[in-house]
């Protein structure tokens, strides 16, 4: 769940709540768009949970909630945007739902699995979930699917623990979404991940996307789009991109199918809300 003050420096009202989170949003395009998805998430039994059920739901999205979850509240983020562009966080992610993920929770969906996406957010928030999302991530990868990674990388949740299993990740990630600076935090480089044969897509919100591959690199220009919310972009990128994949498009397609997700996501308040539309993919 995410609320979000508009501007702190005016004290506007908080606008939402939102249904949101970095795994949900990605799920939500991708589903809207077309791909079929699942997902796997701690939800507590509350109003903020039956909200992003709500939206999970609205997109087709099938939804496997953690056998824990309904004990514990659901995760929150607090957000204030400023004048000057920048974002202050205030997660509540402890002891809620989102953690309680255990190995029995992923039954042998990471087999059946034709693509997985993880949010590196679920490597950093605490266990069981941690372990659970590196166990489904290394089964589906075992088992032929293609596996993205978005390292979505909190700073004030890093620890050397932590920051090794997210690299860990990105070196078995066939697919990559990582925002500016980024992979620098975690001493990687786009140069050592595409020599490993991997594809990375770098998000640069107005300034579109980087997308490098062992065979190329290309610009990629951010969707036209009047922003009012930007938060969740990237999620919806790379939703955006995943469903384009699966339906046959190449890289290059599903960079701009990815492009075009963020924008129209953006172009409303909160994440999970637009009405996503499918363009052809050539």
């Amino acid at each position: 769940m995410r609320q979000l003050a508009t501007d702190a420096d005016q004290d506007l009202p908080f606008s939402g709540p939102w249904a949101s989170g970095a795994p949900a949003i990605a799920a939500y395009c991708a589903s809207m768009l077309g791909a079929p998805t699942h997902l796997v998430a701690g939800i507590g039994q509350d109003t903020a949970g039956d909200t992003i059920r709500g939206r999970l739901s609205a997109a087709g999205v099938t939804c496997h909630e953690s056998s824990g979850g309904r004990l514990r509240p659901t995760a929150t983020a607090h957000i204030s945007h400023y004048r000057d562009g920048h974002r202050d966080f205030d997660f509540t992610v402890g002891g809620t739902a989102a953690t309680t993920v255990l190995e029995a929770d992923l039954a042998s969906l990471p087999e059946s699995a034709a693509w997985l996406h993880l949010s590196g957010s679920a490597l950093l928030f605490g266990e069981p979930l941690a372990t659970s999302a590196m166990s489904a991530l290394r089964r589906a990868r075992a088992s032929g699917a293609t596996v993205s990674v978005d390292p979505n990388v909190r700073a004030e949740a890093l620890t050397p623990a932590s920051a090794a299993v997210l690299t860990e990740a990105l070196t078995l990630a066939h697919v990559i979404f990582p925002s500016t600076g980024e992979l620098e935090v975690l001493g990687l480089s786009v140069a050592g991940l595409t020599g490993r044969g991997a594809t990375v897509c770098a998000t640069d919100g107005p300034h579109g996307a980087r997308l490098e591959t062992p065979g190329g690199t290309w610009l990629i220009p951010a969707g036209s789009s009047d922003a009012v919310d930007t938060d969740g972009a990237g999620d919806s990128f790379a939703g955006g991109y995943i469903a384009a994949s699966m339906a046959g498009a190449t890289p290059q397609e599903a960079a701009r199918a990815g492009s075009r997700a963020a924008a129209e996501s953006i172009a409303v308040p909160g994440p999970m809300q637009a009405e996503l539309t499918r363009c052809p993919i050539r």
